[in-house]
């Protein structure tokens, strides 16, 4: 479970989370810049959130072309089906996330 942890926190939380200890920090050294720091955060998770659907989008026309192709559920399909999932997965993190930055826009840091 370390791995999957350390995965989390160094990739998955890093790239498609929100970064709470980051508007945390800039609140705590210079209140009046924390909506920037929100507004920050928002510029790239919605980044992040572009590039994911980009691929995805790219990647489920893949998957569906080497379907139509006849070649049934060989590597082709297989693979670009997988990654077509993982970048919708991408994509759905970094949304999650960009709705957590919107609740925190306004009052005080929740949760």
């Amino acid at each position: 479970m370390v791995g999957v942890q350390a995965f989390r926190e160094h990739f998955l939380d890093k790239y498609f989370g929100y970064r709470r200890r980051y508007v945390e920090a800039v609140a705590a050294l210079a209140p009046e810049r924390r909506s920037l720091a929100v507004a920050s955060e928002l510029a790239r998770l919605g980044f992040s959130f572009a590039g994911s659907a980009l691929c995805a989008g790219i990647l489920w026309l893949l998957f569906w072309g080497s379907l139509e192709r006849g070649g049934g559920f060989g590597v082709w399909p297989v693979a670009s089906g997988l990654l077509a999932l993982l970048s919708t997965v991408f994509g759905v993190l970094a949304l999650r996330s960009m709705g957590l930055a919107f609740a925190d826009r306004r009052g005080p840091i929740a949760g």
